[in-house]
């Protein structure tokens, strides 16, 4: 939608727009209590007010003028005068054009309208259209009265844009009309197929206009300007509905005497407000903002006892009053009256009983719940079993079933669900992880964050959902992706130059330039006393040319992945982050705030771009509302956000750009900037606002008004911005989300109110109206000010229709008794009967007449001094005010009484939804890492100790059985949630021993053959080259003997196919590093290379005899669970990224072979052959 007129624009837009607004008030206002100066703040309207204008004329309207310039000199010392230019030259003259749309309005001119497009209101509804610029109605001239004379010139202005409603049949040619051989658009150059569009337009050359037959058109009489467009969009009106629509009333409503059309009574029908956009998820992108309203003063139909389509149109009424169409006035020769359509749309009017605002919010309010399955869902579930009853709990806590495929390709289902649950999610769920790392998780593949519930026997994918969601979007994000990967590299290569810095230093090896400078002070006087008392080439103490003997120095692994470097690593990337979190303002002590200038662009480009999905902007919705019915239609729906779920989402987009094996330590850095950023340690510094609560709003309210206002109370809090975030998710679908950082609760979030916006409440040309009588109720405004809104009107007056064909059996009730006495016009509808076209229209100039006598003479009862309502002149902003049908509140509450039911009334009051209590306090499983004298492997033994978890808010209910292990990003402390191996981590690795070396598994298997080499393999030179600290991709082929399988063999039916190798570890002078291939294994895991009927697994398992071991396994892809011998002709698979060890070539590295089959016991071969090494 597009950004509204502003007096005062605000320059901060985004999905954060109004918290860092919020931020940028507070301090200001801080700063000027520092400084003694009061805040410099824009004068915009208080809160629930708005300020109407009857016209909000621009200083110059459209057209072309002229500028003459002359030069007056006057000189005080001799009192001489000149003018320039002397005659007889001519003063200097230049003309220029005022620019302003004429036949075409342009892209965003219109902010909304009412009805929207193909939705319904009632018979009384009057349509009307907002206008981003104020100025647009009054752009252009469109009638000469009231004269600059007249008082009304000061208070009215006649707009020359009009909104007109009509049935289809009004505007709808025949076929022979568009296209036939008499038809209207024979002398036009608009060819043939002539068509007419969804709203009955048909888009034509201007000039083209005055060539259509048996018309008249305004267009005609227009003077051409340099700006005009060359095409428009024209209706043709039945002249006899036109002229109705330009006819003169006096101020009784009746008909007077007329020279030609009369277009002021749409000087009161637009009009302009000034109001406070807070609370409006469009319109709210600035603080204020200054709207255009055109209102029509026609209706629907008013006799439809069915939904019947109707059309509106902006059309321009610039040329109405000319020259040429008062000498055609009445239009009697001409059957139709072109006019230029600027912007129209379909709705339909609807009978009385249908949709209304005040029925949605009733709705809404009685509707009221948390985001989550339907209760009738839910309380379908059979609870009388423990699975059902663990499912049931699930679904409360906002789970949803879903299709998952598992890394070996099985189709299976999993529970999931997104950051937005029903109850709340302890944050952190790990806080030692989270007061060490900064972040509750830290991953490299996101696998390692799935949880297996084993009581319903599903995994809990939502986190790990979450991991991959983040690298994805960050992928798709160019300028994130460029700016993380320089703010690693300027971590990296920072902490690294202090790091090498520290090391070199401690060992006198290394002086900063500051260090230097200040040993040249001792420096130079050593060397000035080096030749005194010189002892000679021999002396004492040793001899000169000793120096040349030096003992070498200590070797020193400067690298990322030495011991040296990682011991202190993470302090200088700490203090590196630090340094590029500063402010460039001032002394750059302060931290960069999104209120100052940033010392690194790419930290903010980072900064943002988290925090932004911290508000959850761009995360795609199905992510967010993970189950259609979790959102039906007219619900009103509240969650709480699961800060858990940003954490995983936020790792899995600073993922990228990791090139180094083992513990990503520079991604931890920039966690811990994030954190330092969200929890600043200085207690002057206000702590960003970061959403935890919200709602989401599906309903046809937020479609009918896309600005519908959100008023949020907060008790016991100050300096907070009330909203963090209000949008419209989808205008069309009428789906809008807020979202809080307050709970509800004394201190906490108090209400919140939802109410019609000001400048798009609906307009009605009564209280009632039907094709009998219409009603029309006198509120109460006042002249006089600091008056106390009254909702009660004045008066109620209402007209029968004259002449009534078929007047009603039960006619309307009296008028009140203050209605007694009162004067009114004697006609302010007119509804048109058989032998004229249905009129449908209020008559604007005695209406209001009308009711300006009222307000008058109620205003000054009881008040004859100081009248309360005092204004002999009707004008645009009164009847705006008038015609506005009644504001609706829905107002949600904490500590209210849940009612049984609403009352019909203007504002309904109903509690916040309770959310699910917790469970009894649960425990969550850690598995910690038990340190290897082989550090660097983020595998090892490891136990498992159930640590007591005590949450102080409600929480999700979390069975002890969840075990949460580590993954490969080997953080300080485990991470939490681990997916279990296929097999368990004590299974055994072997079978029984071969009794014959030569032959792999049971007596009469399918025999193969083995061999592993690089992906590299030099054919002259075989085998794995040692020592080089490349890493290598090697290649285990697993060949099935040709001739091996026999009749006997083909029962022998594969499970899978183990392969160990002893990994090393312990001193690296112990024997066991002489006969192990690789001492841990880092990479991406095994993978096939051809046949596709099988998956290659690697784990990392310890087996009492043969210790730390990395198992790899091919295991077939089938649901009945093993390969015949046909399929296994071939299984070879790659081991990628492996770190060889340096070997003598001489030495031979065992494998271990273990095929294991249906019906037969495994049986383990040693071979020590399939592992050999270049002997050149």
């Amino acid at each position: 939608m597009p950004r509204p007129y502003t007096r005062y624009p605000c320059g901060i837009y985004g999905p954060r727009n109004l918290v860092r607004r919020h931020a940028r008030r507070v301090k200001n206002r801080l700063l000027a209590e520092t400084l003694g100066t009061v805040a410099d703040e824009p004068p915009i309207l208080p809160l629930g007010q708005e300020q109407l204008f009857s016209f909000y004329a621009p200083a110059l309207e459209a057209g072309v003028y002229t500028v003459t310039v002359t030069q007056d000199i006057n000189s005080p010392a001799t009192k001489e005068s000149l003018t320039l230019p002397e005659t007889p030259n001519p003063p200097s003259k230049q003309k220029f054009e005022v620019v302003a749309p004429r036949f075409n309005l342009p892209d965003g001119a219109i902010h909304s309208s009412f009805p929207p497009q193909g939705y319904g209101a009632l018979a009384n509804t009057l349509p009307h259209v907002v206008l981003t610029d104020p100025h647009l109605p009054w752009d252009r001239i469109a009638s000469a009265k009231p004269d600059s004379e007249s008082p009304d010139w000061q208070r009215n202005q006649v707009p020359w844009l009009a909104l007109l409603v009509f049935t289809q049949d009004e505007l709808k040619l025949s076929a022979d009309q568009l296209n036939g051989s008499d038809g209207l658009f024979t002398g036009t150059t608009l060819g043939k197929n002539i068509q007419q569009t969804q709203t009955f337009t048909i888009n034509m050359k201007v000039a083209d206009v005055p060539n259509i037959k048996n018309t008249i058109s305004p267009i005609t009489a227009l003077p051409t300007e340099p700006s005009d467009d060359k095409t428009t969009d024209v209706i043709l009106v039945p002249s006899t509905l036109f002229t109705e629509l330009v006819r003169s009333y006096d101020d009784n409503g009746n008909p007077v005497g007329q020279t030609g059309p009369d277009v002021s009574r749409y000087k009161y029908l637009s009009h302009v407000r000034d109001i406070n956009t807070t609370g409006m998820a469009d319109a709210g992108v600035e603080d204020n903002g200054v709207f255009g309203i055109v209102v029509s003063h026609r209706t629907g139909p008013l006799s439809n006892t069915q939904p019947q389509p109707v059309v509106a149109h902006l059309v321009s009424i610039e040329g109405v009053e000319s020259d040429y169409m008062n000498q055609n006035w009445p239009f009697g020769s001409a059957q139709y009256v072109a006019m230029s359509s600027l912007y129209s749309w379909n709705f339909v009017t609807l009978p009385e009983g249908s949709f209304n605002i005040e029925t949605t919010f009733v709705n809404l309010g009685l509707g009221l719940g948390v985001l989550r399955a339907p209760d009738a869902v839910i309380n379908g579930i059979d609870t009388s079993t423990p699975i059902g009853n663990r499912l049931k709990m699930r679904l409360e806590d906002g789970y949803t079933l879903t299709k998952y495929r598992t890394a070996t390709g099985e189709i299976t289902a999993a529970i999931s669900r997104g950051p937005l649950t029903p109850t709340r999610v302890p944050y952190p769920l790990l806080p030692g992880q989270k007061a060490s790392t900064g972040t509750t998780w830290l991953s490299n593949s996101g696998i390692d964050l799935q949880i297996m519930d084993p009581e319903v026997g599903l995994m809990d994918i939502t986190y790990s959902v979450a991991w991959q969601l983040g690298k994805t979007l960050a992928v798709a994000d160019q300028v994130f992706t460029t700016s993380l990967g320089k703010l690693r590299t300027a971590i990296y290569n920072g902490t690294m130059n202090n790091a090498k810095a520290e090391i070199l230093g401690n060992r006198n090896a290394y002086k900063s330039r500051s260090e230097t400078i200040i040993s040249l002070t001792k420096s130079i006087p050593k060397l000035n006393a080096l030749h005194k008392a010189t002892p000679g080439l021999h002396g004492p103490d040793g001899s000169l040319a000793d120096r040349w003997q030096r003992p070498q120095a200590e070797h020193l692994d400067l690298s990322y992945h030495g011991s040296l470097v990682q011991e202190i690593f993470q302090k200088h990337a700490t203090a590196v982050g630090r340094k590029l979190m500063a402010s460039s303002d001032g002394d750059g002590s302060d931290l960069y705030d999104e209120q100052n200038t940033p010392s690194s662009i790419d930290w903010m480009i980072v900064l943002h771009w988290v925090l932004d999905k911290m508000f959850l902007y761009n995360i795609p919705a199905h992510y967010l509302i993970v189950d259609p019915t979790y959102l039906a239609p007219e619900t009103l729906r509240f969650f709480h956000i699961d800060r858990n779920w940003i954490d995983a989402l936020v790792d899995g987009a600073l993922s990228l750009g990791n090139h180094l094996a083992g513990q990503d330590k520079v991604r931890l850095a920039i966690h811990q900037m994030i954190d330092a950023y969200l929890n600043p340690e200085s207690q002057g510094s206000p702590k960003p606002q970061v959403p935890s609560y919200g709602f989401l709003m599906h309903s046809e309210a937020v479609t009918q008004y896309p600005d519908l206002k959100v008023s949020v109370e907060l008790t016991g809090v100050s300096e907070q911005a009330p909203i963090l975030r209000h949008d419209n998710l989808d205008v069309t679908k009428g789906v809008m989300l807020c979202l809080l950082d307050q709970l509800p609760g004394n201190p906490g979030l108090s209400s919140v109110t939802f109410t019609q916006p000001p400048h798009q409440q609906s307009f009605i040309a009564g209280a009632e109206l039907d094709s009998h009588h219409i009603k029309t109720l006198y509120k109460q405004i006042f002249t006089l000010k600091d008056q106390t809104p009254n909702p009660q009107p004045w008066d109620a007056h209402h007209w029968m229709r004259p002449d009534d064909p078929n007047p009603p059996v039960n006619p309307p009730p009296p008028d009140p008794s203050q209605d007694a006495g009162v004067p009114h016009a004697t006609a302010v509808f007119k509804w048109g009967n058989a032998a004229d076209p249905e009129v449908r229209t209020l008559l604007v100039p005695a209406w209001t007449q009308d009711v300006s006598t009222v307000l008058n003479l109620f205003g000054a009862v009881g008040h004859e001094d100081q009248p309360l309502y005092k204004d002999s002149i009707p004008n645009a902003a009164m009847a705006g005010i008038q015609l506005n049908n009644p504001i609706y509140r829905l107002v949600i509450k904490y500590g209210a009484s849940p009612p049984s039911e609403l009352d019909q009334g203007q504002v309904a009051t109903v509690p916040f939804p309770a959310t699910l209590e917790s469970a009894s306090h649960q425990h969550l499983s850690l598995a910690t890492v038990s340190e290897r004298e082989d550090s660097s492997s983020s595998y090892g033994a490891g136990k498992t100790e159930a640590l007591p978890y005590r949450p102080h808010h409600k929480t999700p209910r979390v069975n002890s059985g969840f075990q949460l292990g580590p993954s490969h990003g080997l953080p300080v402390v485990p991470p939490p949630h681990y997916r279990p191996p296929r097999a368990p981590m004590t299974a055994p690795l072997f079978g029984t021993p071969s009794k014959n070396p030569n032959q792999i598994g049971p007596a009469g298997a399918p025999q193969y053959t083995f061999h592993c080499f690089p992906a590299d393999n030099d054919p002259k030179n075989p085998g794995i080259p040692t020592g080089t600290g490349i890493p290598k991709d090697l290649v285990f082929t697993i060949v099935q003997v040709p001739g091996s399988v026999t009749p006997a063999s083909s029962n022998y039916y594969l499970k899978s196919l183990t392969i160990v190798l002893e990994l090393a570890f312990g001193p690296t002078t112990g024997s066991r590093w002489a006969h192990c291939l690789l001492s841990d294994y880092t990479g991406p895991g095994p993978f096939v290379t051809s046949n596709l009927r099988f998956n290659a697994l690697q784990q990392i398992q310890n087996d009492p005899v043969h210790k730390l071991c990395l198992a790899l396994r091919v295991i077939p892809r089938s649901t009945t669970g093993y390969a015949t011998p046909d399929m296994c002709k071939e299984m070879s698979f790659i081991l990628p990224v492996c770190r060889i060890l340096k070997h003598d070539i001489r030495v031979k590295i065992p494998v271990w072979i273990t095929p294991d089959y249906v019906n037969f016991a495994p049986i383990t071969t040693v071979d020590y052959s399939v592992i050999r090494f270049p002997q050149n």
